[in-house]
């Protein structure tokens, strides 16, 4: 696999070893995903793509289907590493043709902005010739929402066998290698990644990050989702900066009381340290 320097940022993994039919309910995203050689998402409603298939090659236009695009973001023809099977843009798994145009992050920078046209509860995406430093993070009105590292699908990838939501189980080798030809990057994950809001969790932004990031149908839906029958469950990501529920009050203040909040944490450690000792102390006087 291409040497791809690490992401800063990590998140937390959670690898799920038996069959999940349900999204978490706490705020944050739950990511899957889909069966070998699927190359397009398994959602039909409230559903925007953008295949890239329309695009002229070079760099990528200020304005996709789903957004407004910046950063260091390039179209290409199909090759080894990306390009999904004409009319693959569904949950069925396709292998063979002779590809069609896909976008990437382009070498050395890293980082690809797209502003969606309306707040969304999913993302999905043809992940193809993955590399362990590609990374996703979702925002909301400019605060983060959940940051995905791929070392998890990586660390799921070197299991055997993975089981999926309708308790099927499925061989990873089945993830390696371009689906158009087994023979292209034959040792480089190629899936369809499904990232889903829960809990309320939305997003309106989404960042794509890390050398070689090639990726294709990338699709957004405005309503919630759930997972496919085959689809597999990778991680749940905790939520950052949850909004407040409606009709919820901000926290009050603390009322002034001329002390900071270390004089006031100083002060009960004191208080602890002198309950501990008064403690001993009957204990002392009881053995005596």
């Amino acid at each position: 696999m291409r040497s791809i320097a690490l992401a800063t940022a990590t998140a937390a993994l959670l690898l799920v070893s038996s069959p999940a039919s349900a999204l978490s309910t706490s705020f944050g995203v739950d990511i899957y995903m889909s069966s070998p050689q699927v190359q397009g998402t398994a959602v039909t409603t409230g559903l925007t793509t953008e295949s890239f298939n329309a695009l002229t090659t070079g760099a990528c236009p200020a304005t996709i289907a789903i957004g407004a695009v910046s950063g260091d973001c390039r179209v290409e023809t199909a090759g080894d590493f990306g390009g999904a099977s004409p009319n693959a843009n569904n949950a069925i798994p396709t292998v063979g043709g002779s590809g069609s145009n896909y976008a990437s992050t382009t070498s050395p920078s890293t980082t690809i902005t797209i502003d969606l046209n309306e707040s969304a509860k999913y993302l999905g995406l043809w992940w193809s010739a993955g590399s362990n430093g590609n990374s996703v993070e979702l925002y909301s009105e400019g605060e983060l929402v959940a940051l995905m590292n791929t070392e998890a699908l990586m660390e799921i990838l070197s299991n055997p066998l993975v089981t999926a939501v309708d308790g099927s189980t499925v061989s990873t080798s089945m993830y390696r290698g371009n689906p158009r030809n087994n023979s292209l990057a034959p040792t480089e994950p190629f899936l369809y990644l499904n990232l889903y809001g829960t809990g309320g969790a939305s997003f309106d932004q989404v960042k794509l990050l890390g050398g070689g990031f090639e990726f294709d149908n990338i699709a957004v839906s405005a309503l919630p989702q759930v997972p496919a029958a085959g689809e597999v469950s990778v991680q749940f990501i905790p939520g950052e900066n949850e909004p407040l529920a409606e009709n919820e009050p901000p926290a009050e203040p603390l009322a002034e009381t001329g002390a900071d909040g270390n004089t006031l944490l100083g002060l009960g450690l004191v208080a602890a340290g002198l309950t501990v000792a008064a403690v001993a102390l009957r204990r002392k006087r009881a053995i005596v």
